[in-house]
C-alpha cells in the first residue's frame, strides 16, 4: 500500500471511529505531524457552520492542514453559538464526523478530506469486482495492492511485498502480536501442493512464532490439500469467494481468521471452509 497503513501503531491504539484507514494515503511521519502530534486552540464566531469549523481548524492549528476535499452537507449545520476548538485536530474531526451518518475523514498527499462514503464492505466488494475485469497480467498486482488495503482497513498493520535472498514474501500483517507472512496468487486454476509446500517451507524458515496465510483467488484444489497433508500448522487458508463472503455478510476479517487458525489448531486441516466456521 502507498500509504499510511499504521506501521508505528496500531489501530486499536488511535481513538477515532469515523478515520478511514482504507483512503489514508500519507505516510506514518505526516499523519503523526499533522494530526498525532499536531495541536489547536482558537474560537470560531458565531453564527458559523461545521464546514467553517474544519477549516478553521486546518488553518490555524500549530502545524496548518492542507485541506484537499470537504462534504457540502457540513454547510448544512449552523452553529448559533460558535465553537470553541482546544486539542488535537483529529479529534475533532471524529466529533464532527459523527453528527453525520456514514461520515469519514482522512488524509492523502493533497489534504484532510471529509466526506459520506459507502459502507467499508460494499466498498472493498466493489474494489474487488473491478479487479476481475482487469487483463491477467493486471491482476496480479492490483490483488496485492487490494488485500494490502483490506488489511489496513480491518487494522492489521499491514507491511507491502519484500524480498529475501532466494525467495519473496507478498507482505505480512498482524493480529493479537503474531506475525502473519502472505501469499497470494490470482490465477485460472485453484493452487496445488507444490505451492502449498514452497510457501509452508518459507514460513518454517522464520521464527517460530510466524504463520502463513495462502490467499488463492481461485481456490485450493482438493487433490492438493490432500497431498500437502494434515498437520501442517504453520499456515491456513483463505478463497476469492470467501472474501466475497466477508463483505457481503460484513463479517470481520480478523475474526475469520483467528476462527481459521483455532480451527487449524483444533483439527490439523489448513483450510476450512468460511461457511462451515460460520454456519452460512
Amino acid at each position: 500500500m502507498n500509504g499510511w497503513n499504521m506501521n508505528g501503531w496500531h489501530s486499536s491504539i488511535l481513538p477515532w471511529s469515523r478515520i478511514s484507514h482504507y483512503d489514508n494515503a500519507v505516510d506514518d511521519a505526516t499523519f503523526r505531524r499533522l494530526i498525532l502530534d499536531n495541536f489547536t486552540s482558537l474560537s470560531v464566531q458565531a453564527p458559523c457552520t461545521q464546514l467553517n469549523v474544519v477549516e478553521q481548524i486546518a488553518e490555524r492549528s500549530q502545524v496548518p492542514i492542507p485541506v484537499e476535499s470537504l462534504a457540502e452537507c457540513l454547510e448544512e449545520k449552523v452553529l448559533p453559538r460558535g465553537r470553541a476548538v482546544f486539542g488535537r485536530p483529529g479529534d475533532e474531526f471524529d466529533q464532527i464526523a459523527k453528527n453525520y451518518q456514514n461520515m469519514r475523514w482522512w488524509l492523502t498527499e493533497k489534504g484532510l478530506n471529509m466526506a459520506i462514503t459507502a459502507p467499508l464492505h460494499e466498498r472493498l466488494a466493489a474494489r474487488l469486482n473491478d479487479i476481475k475485469e482487469l487483463s491477467p497480467q493486471e491482476r496480479g498486482f492490483a490483488f496485492e495492492s487490494f488485500l494490502d488495503a483490506v488489511f489496513a482497513a480491518f487494522g492489521l498493520s499491514p507491511r507491502k511485498s519484500f524480498r529475501l535472498v532466494g525467495e519473496q514474501i507478498d507482505g505480512s500483517f498482524e493480529i493479537d502480536h503474531n506475525t502473519y507472512l502472505v501469499e497470494a496468487k490470482w490465477q485460472k486454476s485453484p493452487i496445488g501442493d507444490r505451492d502449498l509446500e514452497s510457501f509452508a517451507g518459507v514460513v518454517r524458515r522464520k521464527a517460530t512464532w510466524a504463520r502463513g496465510l495462502f490467499i488463492s483467488y481461485s481456490g485450493f484444489s482438493e487433490d492438493g490439500l490432500r497431498a500437502f497433508g494434515q498437520g501442517e500448522k504453520s499456515i491456513i487458508c483463505l478463497t476469492g469467494d470467501e472474501l466475497h463472503d466477508i463483505f457481503a455478510y460484513n463479517l470481520s476479517l480478523i475474526e475469520v481468521l483467528n476462527l481459521k487458525a483455532r480451527r487449524a489448531a483444533e483439527t490439523v486441516e489448513i483450510f476450512v471452509p468460511l461457511r462451515e466456521l460460520f454456519d452460512i
